[in-house]
């Protein structure tokens, strides 16, 4: 009877541990999207309108699990025509229209570019100065390094509307990689996992698309970091041990 009673309990710990298990791997799965509209400040640009900066090494304001700087990174170096400088980085809702000024204007609908509605995303915006657009700011093309100054896990990115090749990891801790994202149809979606990051370099759309300029549209990203599983399931069974233990320790005595 003792023994039933030690196997029931094992079981109902180590259950309670996988259901916790579950619910953690999906709840602690972070967005790196800030959780409202913006300009990314970039450590090389900062941001064209201070109203609407979003600084991401300030975590705890932007809904972010841990802060992270973004650096903008020249992408053009054949300087084809347009000349393309480092692209500025936004994040925005589909759903609602925002103007930046200096020509950047993002409509309600976007012309290419399809997340899901009211879902806050990355869009890089192409520029040909400083302060000068093209296409008002709706070619999404841009290299970025992110860095997170530790390791944070691993790092999902859901790449939206790759539609010509360019879209690639370059770069993960320092170290040149190539991890091409691959062209589909319109409004496609695919996505690309990274293991121990601590920091990448992500090139996003390509000003020399053969769509371009067609189109010229690029993609965009939302990137999250899944909770390490593995930290709760040790957890789990070494709760179910400790019940163990203290039932073998009943059992002894008695």
């Amino acid at each position: 009877m003792q023994k039933a009673m030690l196997l029931a309990k094992i079981f109902a710990a180590t259950t309670l541990g996988l259901s916790v298990l579950t619910f953690a791997s999906t709840a602690n799965a972070a967005s790196l999207v800030p959780n409202k509209e913006g300009e990314i400040k970039t450590t090389n640009l900062g941001c064209l309108n201070a109203n609407k900066c979003i600084d991401t090494t300030a975590a705890a304001a932007n809904g972010l699990p841990f802060g992270y700087t973004v650096t903008s990174l020249k992408y053009d170096f054949d300087n084809k025509y347009p000349k393309f400088v480092e692209s500025r980085l936004f994040a925005d809702d589909r759903s609602t229209k925002n103007n930046y000024g200096f020509g950047i204007t993002f409509n309600k609908q976007d012309a290419g570019t399809n997340p899901d509605l009211n879902q806050l995303w990355m869009r890089p915006s192409a520029m040909l100065g400083l302060t000068s657009t093209f296409e008002i700011g709706q070619l999404e093309v841009g290299r970025f390094k992110f860095d997170f100054g530790k390791n944070i896990g691993s790092v999902t990115f859901d790449l939206f509307d790759v539609e010509d090749k360019g879209t690639s990891i370059l770069e993960v801790n320092g170290k040149t990689t190539k991890i091409n994202a691959v062209a589909g149809a319109d409004s496609n979606r695919q996505t690309i996992t990274i293991h121990d990051v601590s920091s990448f370099v992500i090139q996003l759309g390509n000003h020399d698309s053969k769509l371009f300029p067609k189109t010229g549209d690029g993609v965009a990203m939302r990137v999250s970091v899944p909770e390490p599983g593995t930290v709760i399931s040790l957890g789990a069974l070494a709760v179910a041990g400790i019940i163990s233990a203290r039932q073998r320790k009943k059992v002894n005595i008695g």
